[in-house]
């Protein structure tokens, strides 16, 4: 949630000379509407089903860098298929820094209305354990600048490839 995902994946990508996926861009042209507007005309769980049944299809993808919606570690088989796929990157964030990027945002229907500091807080807690369960790393955001959390994405990209062929050398 707002700690930069989208930015990272395209400057990894254009870095690293990898494909690029934004879910949240395929959900939209695969929907024919903007994520505020599916959660408004066929509510939460239909835009649910739709997240995963796109992160199925591109997931099979190689060579791809791929950038999720926060929401995407809800359910347990998307969450099951991307530790699958390839390594999956926790960009952790802090409740103000969410507030603070979401502040004039529209286009995240969990946050709209009132965005209060607590909603936040209560949001990221109930997912932190989701995110802990599905990634291979974590990287504190808040701390790193733009290359620097891409340094480091591409050490343990790296380090994920060499271990992953070591086991199947074995």
């Amino acid at each position: 949630m707002s700690c930069g995902k989208s930015s990272v994946g395209r400057f990894l990508a254009e870095e690293s000379g990898m494909k690029l996926v934004d879910l949240d861009q395929v959900i939209i042209e695969k929907a024919g509407m903007t994520i505020p507007e599916i959660f408004e005309n066929v509510g939460e769980k239909a835009f649910r089903d739709l997240e995963s049944y796109v992160t199925t299809l591109i997931t099979k993808q190689k060579d791809t860098v791929f950038a999720t919606g926060g929401g995407i570690i809800l359910r347990e088989q998307n969450r099951e298929i991307l530790k699958k796929s390839g390594i999956v990157v926790w960009l952790k964030t802090t409740p103000e820094n969410v507030l603070k990027y979401t502040k004039k945002d529209t286009n995240r229907p969990l946050l709209q209305g009132n965005k209060e500091l607590e909603k936040i807080t209560a949001m990221m807690n109930g997912r932190e354990p989701l995110y802990d369960d599905c990634s291979h790393y974590s990287i504190n955001a808040w701390e790193n600048n733009l290359n620097q959390i891409a340094g480091l994405v591409w050490k343990y990209y790296e380090d994920y490839m060499d271990k992953k062929e070591l086991s199947e050398q074995v």
